[in-house]
C-alpha cells in the first residue's frame, strides 16, 4: 500500500493505493490537524488521519506539504513523520507534487493558491525557491496576496482622488467596514491566508463588471507569478516546462492568462501548462518510483525505517 499526501493551505488532499490497484481518497480541511505551533502535535494529527483513511501501516507515503518552503523544513517533517511510519517517508514542498502530476521529470512547479510559491531542483537534490513569504510580505498572485493588492489598490485609487469603484464597494461590504480606510483592520482581523483567500472572487467579480483597477490587480498578479519563474531560471533552474495549479489560479482562467501573457514577455521559452490532474496524483506516482527501488535524482533522499539514506546513485541501496 503506498499513501500520497497533498497538504495545502485550506485542504488536505489523501489518497492511498493498494496493492490490487483500488484507490482510496479523502479530502478535509486542513485546520482540522495542522496548526503550525508544535511539530510534534501537528505530525501526530497527519499520522492520526492517515491511518484512519489507509486503515493500515504504508509502504511508501510522500508527502507535498504547504509552508515546507526550504530543504531544512521538508526535512524536519519527513524525520517526525518517519519516527510515525516505519515504511518509506518522503516530504516535499506541495508544488512539487506538479511536475510528477504533469509527467515531467524537471522545470519549475509554480503554486497559486491560497499562497504563492514556485520551486524546482536540480541534480544537486536541493530546493530552490521564490515566493511563499505569507500574505503579509508576500504571496502575490495567490488568493489572500489578490485580496490584500486588491485593497491597496483602492486605496492608491481613492488617494487620486477616484471614487469608489466596483471592487471598492465589493471589499467594504464583504469585510462589514464603513470606510475603506479600515480595510487593513480588517484583514488584519480575519487573521489568516485562508480566511482572506476566500475574498479573492470579489477581485475577478468585479474585474468581469468592468472595474479596471481589479483588472489591474489581476494582470499584476500574472506578472508576479512569471517573475518568481524568472527568478529561479537566473539561479540556474533546469527545464522548460512551467506547471501551474493551486485552488485560485485553476479556478480564475483571467489569472492564468495574465501569469501566461506575462511569462511569455519574461520568459520566452518557458512552456506553461495548467495542471488538470489532482496534484496528489503526483505523490501517488513518486511513492510507486520509491517502491520500486527508484530514487530520483531531482528529489532529496527518504527516510526508511526512520533513518535517512544516504545513497545519492538513483538506485535504493
Amino acid at each position: 500500500m503506498i499513501v500520497g499526501v497533498d497538504i495545502g493551505g485550506t485542504k488536505t488532499h489523501v489518497a492511498v493505493q493498494r496493492p490490487d490497484g483500488t484507490r482510496r481518497e479523502q479530502l478535509v480541511r486542513t485546520s482540522t490537524w495542522r496548526q503550525r505551533r508544535n511539530l510534534s502535535n501537528d505530525v501526530a494529527g497527519l499520522h492520526e488521519l492517515l491511518h484512519a483513511i489507509s486503515n493500515g501501516e504504508p509502504e511508501v507515503s510522500v508527502v507535498g506539504s504547504h509552508g515546507c518552503d526550504t530543504d531544512a523544513d521538508c526535512l524536519a517533517l519527513q524525520e517526525a513523520l518517519s519516527t510515525r511510519l516505519s515504511g518509506i517517508v518522503l516530504v516535499l514542498n506541495d508544488s512539487e507534487l506538479l511536475l510528477p502530476a504533469a509527467g515531467k521529470k524537471e522545470g519549475i512547479a509554480v503554486i497559486a493558491g491560497t499562497g504563492s510559491i514556485a520551486v524546482s531542483r536540480g541534480p544537486d537534490r536541493k530546493m530552490r525557491s521564490a515566493g511563499g513569504w505569507g500574505w503579509f510580505l508576500g504571496d502575490e498572485g495567490s488568493a489572500s496576496g489578490l485580496v490584500r493588492e486588491a485593497a491597496r489598490a483602492v486605496r492608491r485609487s481613492l488617494d487620486q482622488g477616484n471614487q469608489l469603484d466596483q471592487l471598492g464597494r465589493l471589499l467594504v461590504e464583504a469585510l462589514g467596514v464603513v470606510n475603506p480606510v479600515e480595510f487593513g483592520r480588517a484583514l488584519i482581523d480575519l487573521g489568516s491566508a485562508a480566511r482572506i483567500g476566500k475574498l479573492a472572487h470579489l477581485v475577478f467579480d468585479a474585474a468581469d463588471a468592468g472595474s479596471q483597477t481589479a483588472a489591474d490587480v489581476i494582470y499584476n498578479g500574472g506578472d508576479s507569478l512569471a517573475i518568481l519563474v524568472e527568478e529561479l531560471i537566473n539561479r540556474g533552474a533546469l527545464g522548460n516546462h512551467v506547471i501551474t495549479a493551486g485552488g485560485v489560479i485553476s479556478r480564475q482562467s483571467r489569472l492564468f492568462l495574465a501569469f501566461k501573457d506575462a511569462l511569455r514577455l519574461r520568459v520566452p521559452d518557458a512552456n506553461l501548462a495548467l495542471l488538470k490532474s489532482a496534484p496528489v496524483t503526483g505523490a501517488l506516482l513518486l511513492a510507486e518510483l520509491l517502491a520500486s527501488g527508484e530514487r530520483p535524482i531531482m528529489l532529496p533522499l527518504p527516510h526508511v525505517g526512520g533513518h535517512q539514506e544516504t545513497n545519492t546513485n538513483g538506485r535504493a541501496a
